[in-house]
């Protein structure tokens, strides 16, 4: 199977995070705790913060470049199922089942992370 190429750049947005974005994020979750009003949600501190980074970053390196490219088109770029349907000249309808294979995958990588779980949940 040939090379395809992607109409653009399949990792874009998928970087890891610059640290002046986590500037004005509390250092440990101690603090982090501090910060909150009584009843809320504590924010995340940047270590919790750049530990699931690197845990969802790691799984999407074991997807291909094809599965990132889906993703990143459909999830983080919100492009429709009919968009990528005219780039890639693929049905919607494969795209869509593409897509739920590609999250499953990405599920059952993540599923076992006791972070991911603590934070979905």
């Amino acid at each position: 199977m040939a090379k395809r190429e992607f109409p653009f750049d399949p990792l874009q947005g998928l970087r890891r995070a610059d640290p002046a974005s986590l500037r004005n994020r509390p250092d440990t979750l101690i603090q982090a705790l501090q910060q909150t009003s009584p009843y809320n949600e504590p924010f995340l501190s940047k270590e919790e913060q750049i530990e699931l980074q690197e845990v969802v970053l790691n799984a999407l390196e074991k997807l291909t470049d094809w599965e990132i490219w889906l993703i990143n088109a459909l999830l983080f770029e919100r492009r429709s199922l009919r968009e990528v349907e005219k780039m890639v000249k693929i049905p919607k309808t494969t795209i869509a089942r593409k897509r739920d294979q590609i999250l499953d995958k990405l599920r059952k990588i993540l599923a076992p992370n006791t972070k991911v779980k603590e934070y979905l949940d």
